[in-house]
């Protein structure tokens, strides 16, 4: 199995690198390396969306909590239809926002929006943060599943350097565009790939398997049913909670985390440089809310209770039924792995490129030089990527942690740029500190760290079962909602009353009803998977409205998940196609200017090393540049050693 695996590896690696070197080959202007021209093909989107949410998941490791948890861990699964909501509404307030006011980036335009260049930062601390640890912790995943399956014949760091090289080489070659469009291909060949590895493990291995039989789980483990709303749990390391894990506010509070997965800066910037049409309504939902949820819901838990040893194991038993099978299965997690490694990684490091190099570094790079620039910055992301996979697998999963829940915190920042004009910067701001203090307390990194210096907490990873994007994100929206409440009448209120009126004059095609619809969405998500949804645990097999008994043969938990996967597809329907929000347009209108440019805004200390460092090289000022006029007085000052008159004092003194 270990030389076909190496075989189609390869394949998919020459794959890439044809389409990528077409895609730099064809039509592509030096400055569309970084953004692709702002016109993604619809298509790529459609199918990437879907992808990135299952990445949010991680495939590998939700078939490891079903197998552990049963059906109460596949619960989550119906958070893609709230992922598939959320970037439906971001991307298209985001998409317009972005041809109206000229912004290239999420950095730029929650920046300019809020006149800060505060979020601009953090913004950029995302970038890396999913860029290097959550990416390689992916990586380093993947890399221990080639180990396990070929036996040891592909050690760990072996697998973390093929697999960093092979996914550097078409993104430095393709850039966003071709990058794009290989991803969008793997993620069409993992849906796929799934459905088929079921039909053919149910057909091939035969006997009474899930639905039909219990699903292995551990002892005291309820397979079939959600075990409460709450419990007394004090966290991940402290005690052991009764039946399960995944109460309902475990499962609500772990959906809305999938919804960080649309805040993050790589996917932000995937919706910005779409062209228009309508590939935010199909993507969100046909693909992301009714096949991607539907083949997790309904097909990850055949799978799971096939394979108690993991996908190694699962893998070793059908290769020796068929090698191409078992080939299949590693495929399976490997190549959903590698996809979100790639998009992360090559999205977070053109944003750092044109957010910090090329706005305030070298603002005057020409097109080819971006061009080069980025595609040297892409070779060193993915260099350090295989150095913290590789040698650092502990720090990085440990990093990794954090990175849903605090892109999370972003929520209101995004709420406020493209729906509620009230939301001030200052609460943005205090929400996201407090909000992030929050998820770090609340996992490893936080613990790890306060634990070693200081005393041992009460608490663990998710105490009470709530996630902690659930306890941040709670936090946040309490600060920003009181400090919003006093901040109404704030100095950028104006700034920001301009930007909506604007943004008013490109509304949906049709808001009728919003009011009753919403209240219907808030209703289905409390049966999906808020405390209503223990009453699926009996609804359908033993109701609480008569005495008769159904005889289902299959879990009751499972229909009732099945009936709000559905309803939670109309209910993006709703959102994309009635209200609109799924298709993209903007009328000729002039453009509006947020801020100040971004040559005026260079941080002091920025601007500061780079005088110094201008003047060291005696480099060429480039004309325009709005620190060439500082730098060549100091020049000229060093080279004539002229006297100068310092400024308030009147006397001139020679220069020694």
């Amino acid at each position: 199995m270990t030389f076909l695996l190496v075989i189609i590896f390869g394949l998919i690696f020459v794959y890439a690198l044809y389409f990528a070197a077409q895609t730099a080959r064809l039509g592509s202007k030096p400055g569309d390396f970084l953004n692709a021209g702002m016109a993604l093909p619809s298509w790529s989107v459609m199918f990437l969306l879907p992808a990135i949410g299952v990445a949010a998941l991680g495939l590998e490791r939700q078939l490891l909590l079903v197998t552990r948890y049963g059906l109460q861990a596949s619960h989550v699964a119906i958070g893609l239809v709230t992922v598939a909501v959320a970037g439906v509404l971001i991307w298209n307030r985001l998409w317009v926002a972005t041809r109206l006011a000229s912004l290239r980036t999420p950095g730029e335009a929650l920046g300019r929006y809020y006149d800060s260049i505060a979020l601009r930062v953090i913004m950029l601390g995302l970038c890396v943060l999913f860029a290097l640890p959550y990416s390689a912790h992916i990586l380093s995943q993947a890399a221990q599943l080639l180990e396990t399956a070929t036996g040891g014949t592909i050690s760990r760091s072996m697998a973390v350097w093929m697999c960093a090289i092979t996914l550097a080489i078409p993104a430095i070659i393709g850039g966003w565009r071709g990058t794009i469009l290989v991803l969008a291909m793997q993620a069409l060949f993992l849906a796929v790939l799934l459905p088929g590895i079921m039909l053919f493990g149910e057909v091939v291995l035969g006997g009474d398997m899930f639905p039909t039989s219990p699903m292995p789980t551990a002892d005291g483990i309820f397979w079939d049913r959600i075990p409460g709303v709450l419990q007394a749990y004090g966290g991940v390391g402290k005690n052991v909670p009764t039946g399960g894990i995944f109460t309902t506010i475990a499962i609500s509070s772990t959906a809305i985390s999938l919804v960080g997965i649309m805040c993050s800066p790589a996917t932000l910037y995937l919706g910005q440089t779409t062209k228009n049409g309508k590939a935010f309504a199909v993507g969100g939902v046909w693909l992301t809310g009714g096949l991607a949820a539907g083949l997790l819901l309904l097909v990850l838990p055949v799978v799971a209770a096939r394979m108690p040893d993991g996908l190694a194991g699962y893998a070793n038993v059908l290769a020796d039924i068929v090698p191409l099978a078992g080939v299949a299965v590693i495929l399976l997690g490997v190549v959903g792995s590698l996809l979100a490694v790639s998009f992360f990684v090559t999205g977070g490091t053109l944003i750092l490129f044109s957010e910090l190099v090329h706005t305030y570094l070298f603002p005057k790079l020409s097109p080819a030089k971006q061009r080069f620039g980025a595609r040297v910055g892409l070779g060193i992301a993915f260099f350090f990527l295989g150095l913290m996979a590789a040698f650092m697998p502990f720090v990085s999963a440990v990093f990794a942690s954090v990175a849903l829940p605090l892109a999370l915190q972003l929520l209101p920042a995004i709420v406020g740029f493209g729906f509620m004009r009230w939301i001030s910067r200052g609460a943005v701001l205090a929400g996201i500190v407090l909000g992030s203090l929050m998820v770090i307390f609340t996992e490893p990194l936080g613990l790890i760290l306060f634990e070693g210096l200081f005393v041992e907490l009460p608490w663990g990873r998710w105490p009470l079962t709530i996630h902690s994007a659930g306890w941040g994100l709670t936090l946040n929206l309490l600060i920003v909602f009181l400090s919003s409440m006093v901040t109404l009448k704030g100095p950028d209120r104006y700034q920001r009353d301009r930007f909506h009126n604007e943004m008013a004059a490109h509304p949906p095609t049709s808001m009728g009803r919003q009011g009753l619809l919403w209240a219907l969405a808030i209703l289905w998500g409390f049966l999906a998977y808020g405390p209503g949804a223990v009453l699926g645990n009996f609804f359908f097999s033993d109701p609480i409205f008569t005495d008769l008994k159904a005889m289902l043969g299959v879990p009751s938990l499972w229909v009732w998940q099945s009936l709000f996967w559905l309803l939670g597809v109309v209910l993006v329907w709703w959102v994309a196609y009635s209200a609109g929000f799924g298709h993209t347009h903007v009328s000729e209108r002039k453009p509006i200017r947020l801020g100040l440019p971004d040559a005026a805004r260079s941080p002091d200390w920025i601007e500061s090393g780079l005088k110094r460092v201008v003047n060291r090289n005696r480099g060429d000022e480039i004309e325009g540049d709005p620190l060439a006029a500082p730098v060549r007085v100091l020049r000229s000052d060093l080279e004539t050693r002229q006297p100068r008159v310092k400024p308030g004092r009147g006397k001139i003194k020679s220069r020694k």
